[in-house]
């Protein structure tokens, strides 16, 4: 039987802490250099310009400078560049905090349409390089953005690449539980505990990991309600591949749900707006046994899934 690992008063006690405090996050475009590698913008290096060929993302030959004009271009998009972001036409300084003026600068909007921009992430190891238009969408899936640490209590401040949230998880957070398999029972137990606000687990299937959580929420008085989700470890693009499947069965009782899993790019602190099961306290308490509720989860291909 899978468990917490806290008991009712090591949960309210960690609950009677102070309130007001909270973590300190860096903002989600901040770059972690890989410990040990030189500071490109330290050093004051640059990024070699473009290929002939135009072959990455977003390099369009009818527009951007060519090439041969490389130092030019790299010239013009310093001038575009923060020295202290590394970001690009930007609405706020970065040192004092001002607002810029609201007025267009219609001849740096036309330098910057035939520029090739580096992504923002280039620091942590993206090579890149696209134009104005196709960065912002880029740079929102790019792989070498830094992840935050997606356990549920948004307390731990962890950040870092992909490859190592796995290993984050099963050694710092001792909650965490592991199960191998596509078709696993995730048990969540004393659901109804007033201190038990979160119960997690990793199910590993298809060579990836998932993130099961089932959070309680309360809304009010006497209300509250339980989101479950599914999250892959892995990128928004890898996440939709699958296809995850919850089933409650007890006292004659049965309900469904099916939907894709999504990444752990998207914080489970937007989750109300999103794609999971919501369980009300009634619904809770008609599934759970002895204050425990025991989710039926099964993870497929979605092609597995739509051919069966």
């Amino acid at each position: 039987m899978l468990s917490r690992g806290q008991s009712a008063p090591e949960l309210a006690s960690l609950n009677s802490g102070d309130p007001t405090a909270s973590p300190i996050r860096k903002p989600d475009d901040v770059c972690c250099p890989m410990p040990g590698s030189p500071d490109p913008a330290a050093a004051g290096e640059q990024l070699p310009p473009p290929s002939q060929d135009h072959g990455q993302e977003g390099a369009n030959p009818s527009q951007a400078i060519r090439p041969r004009d490389g130092a030019i271009s790299e010239f013009l998009v310093s001038l575009l560049e923060c020295p202290v972001c590394f970001g690009h036409k930007l609405s706020v300084c970065p040192v004092c905090r001002v607002s810029m003026s609201n007025i267009r600068n219609l001849a740096m909007e036309k330098v910057a349409s035939k520029l090739i921009f580096p992504c923002k992430h280039s620091h942590c190891g993206c090579r890149i390089r696209l134009s104005y238009a196709d960065k912002k969408n880029h740079e929102e899936d790019c792989e070498f953005r830094p992840y935050f640490c997606p356990y549920p209590d948004d307390k731990c401040v962890w950040q870092g690449p992909l490859k190592d949230v796995y290993q984050h998880l099963v050694s710092t957070h001792e909650n965490v539980i592991t199960m191998e398999g596509n078709d696993i029972i995730f048990l969540a137990t004393n659901v109804n505990l007033e201190g038990a606000l979160d119960w997690t687990m990793v199910q590993s299937c298809h060579g990836r990991h998932f993130l099961l959580s089932l959070e309680k929420i309360h809304l009010g008085e006497g209300c509250q309600q339980y989101f479950a989700a599914c999250r892959m470890i892995g990128t928004m693009r890898d996440a939709a591949e699958f296809v995850y499947n919850i089933s409650l069965e007890a006292n004659n009782r049965t309900l469904r749900w099916q939907s894709k899993p999504r990444s752990i790019r998207e914080s489970f602190v937007s989750f109300t707006n999103a794609d999971f099961l919501v369980l009300n306290k009634s619904t809770v308490e008609l599934f759970s046994e002895e204050g425990n509720l025991a989710l039926n989860v099964v993870i497929r291909k979605a092609q597995e899934a739509g051919e069966s």
